[in-house]
């Protein structure tokens, strides 16, 4: 049975801290040693690399804070950074008639600028972040060269932009075919799957942009979820309550991305 949302409303904030990786260091849950031997706990991509290609890595990478909303990239520019999500979560949207519709959804699990990987110097899609948090970036360019030497890194990317693409076809197919209910139940597990906690700030109103729909049909939907015990909501933020409740309620899609996502890369 379909099941559909409610009100989401978020207290915005606004903030964007750009350090060299070693400065954070010492308090980040999810960083590298200043010598740049100990592999990364957050992005799942960079988890786990040849001690080589961690010391080649670590000195191009930044830590930064991503606020609700902040542009990463415009529609048709270049790509000046490449983004790895460790806590937030990053969304490249479809302009459409002066709106945008969700693409794709970029979390713990990938890398924004994924279309480098195929050639591309510059983004189709409005690059922008959905979910506050941390990200480690690196400039595009210094990625391309330094990927010469890091193969693990660039068979790991390689992997990702295939899967990036095919989950932008089944999206595709998604939005066209199954109802606004089952759409967001698949939105906020991927929302949770790419953020890697339980709970989340976005708004209402980007919630309604990311998936196509009008801010009432939101409405109802959250409200539905919430009153059948699987989210809860409180002055703009969302937590999942019962992931299996969720599951069942969203479209086959998940299911569908979640195995091709473990059968590229492993997790």
């Amino acid at each position: 049975m379909p099941v559909a949302f409610g009100p989401i409303w978020i207290l915005a904030e606004v903030r964007f801290v750009a350090q060299p990786a070693a400065a954070i260091y010492e308090d980040a849950p999810t960083g590298w040693d200043v010598d740049g031997v100990t592999p990364i706990e957050g992005n799942r991509l960079l988890r786990d690399l040849p001690d080589d290609e961690i010391a080649r890595l670590a000195p191009i990478l930044e830590s930064v804070e991503m606020s609700s909303t902040q542009e990463i990239t415009a529609a048709g520019e270049p790509f000046e950074w490449a983004h790895f999500p460790d806590t937030c979560v990053i969304s490249l949207v479809t302009i459409v008639n002066g709106g945008g519709v969700e693409a794709l959804t970029v979390g713990r699990d990938g890398m924004s600028a994924f279309p480098l990987m195929a050639g591309a110097r510059t983004t189709f899609a409005r690059v922008v972040c959905q979910i506050p948090g941390r990200a480690r970036r690196v400039r595009a360019e210094t990625l391309l060269e330094a990927l010469d030497e890091m193969p693990e890194l660039d068979r790991r990317l390689r992997l990702y932009t295939t899967l990036a693409f095919d989950v932008t076809s089944q999206s595709a197919a998604c939005n066209r075919i199954h109802v606004t209910e089952e759409r967001c139940a698949r939105w906020l597990l991927m929302s949770q799957d790419r953020a890697g906690r339980d709970d989340f700030k976005l708004t209402q109103t980007f919630l309604a942009a990311m998936l196509g729909v009008r801010r009432p049909a939101v409405t109802v939907a959250v409200g539905v979820l919430e009153r059948a015990g699987l989210i809860a909501h409180r002055r703009g933020r969302i937590q999942i309550t019962d992931r299996s409740g969720l599951e069942s309620a969203a479209c086959e899609c998940y299911a569908a991305i979640r195995r091709r996502q473990k059968e590229l890369l492993g997790f």
